[in-house]
């Protein structure tokens, strides 16, 4: 069975980026509404949550159940992602006190953390977002800070789920294909050898 990525969107701009990055990857993957996302079935290696336009702390800001996916597949959270995990998991997410756009400096803070490796510290990423995650979720830990946001990134214990305030996907982060491929190469463990023409 071939396998493949899950992305998931929640209306992000980038969200089309992402799934191009992946592809460059050699990995096949498939872009699904945040709202119809299918059962995973055993050709699933892993999940990717996009960012979005709206707020976590929005009304009608997008949701989805996590249940059937959080610590059963390997996860990783981009932005509005990141931020619904900690909102939803006994974390914060509070509004930032400037909005935090354009170029940042990533500080790795846990060399340890697949998602991070080979990827130097002072690397430069893009961020784009309003809110900030103030607390960390349940089980987390801080796995990369910048200047300004010390939870830049995060791992939950006991279960491969990450999460990222930046976007890996876009040209100004730098190691942001290195990220991917970590994520999609190491940690959900795919083999690379998917191909537009197959």
């Amino acid at each position: 069975m071939a396998e493949k990525i899950l992305i998931v969107d929640f209306g992000s701009q980038f969200t089309q980026l992402i799934g191009r990055r992946i592809r460059e990857l050699n990995v096949y993957c498939e872009i699904v509404p945040f709202n119809k996302i299918p059962a995973p079935d055993e050709s699933v290696k892993g999940i990717i949550l996009s960012g979005s336009p709206f707020s976590v702390r929005d009304e009608n800001a997008p949701k989805i159940d996590l249940s059937d996916i959080k610590g059963k597949y390997p996860l990783l959270a981009i932005c509005y992602g990141a931020q619904y995990l900690a909102k939803h998991y006994d974390g914060s997410v509070n509004a930032s006190v400037s909005r935090e756009y354009g170029r940042a400096m990533l500080k790795i803070e846990d060399s340890a953390c697949p998602l991070f490796r080979g990827i130097p510290s002072n690397t430069q990423v893009w961020m784009s977002h309003g809110d900030t995650i103030t607390n960390l979720p349940a089980g987390g830990s801080v796995t990369a800070s910048t200047e300004d946001i010390s939870n830049a990134a995060f791992r939950i214990a006991g279960e491969e789920t990450y999460a990222v305030q930046f976007h890996p996907e876009v040209y100004h982060t730098q190691m942001g294909s290195e990220i991917l491929k970590n994520f999609t190469m190491e940690i959900c463990g795919c083999t690379g050898d998917w191909t537009a023409d197959s």
